[in-house]
């Protein structure tokens, strides 16, 4: 990988999201879209994810380029 686009936002789960998290439904879940390319620009990986906000956390370094 060599750049990879990441947004992070909130919303209330679903009744699926609900079940596999052991949450109640419409509870707060973090929500994470991930797309890396590799040197070419080529799309490598993509992610999708849900968590429970009292179970996970976000750190963040930010380097001047």
């Amino acid at each position: 990988m060599r750049v990879a686009k990441q947004r992070i936002g909130a919303r209330k789960a679903s009744t699926e999201e609900s079940g596999f998290l052991e949450i109640d439904k419409g509870s707060a879940v973090l929500t994470m879209d991930r797309t890396a390319f590799d040197s070419s620009g080529r799309a490598v990986e993509y992610g999708h994810h849900c968590y429970r906000p009292d179970l996970y956390s976000f750190e963040v370094t930010i380097v001047e380029k």
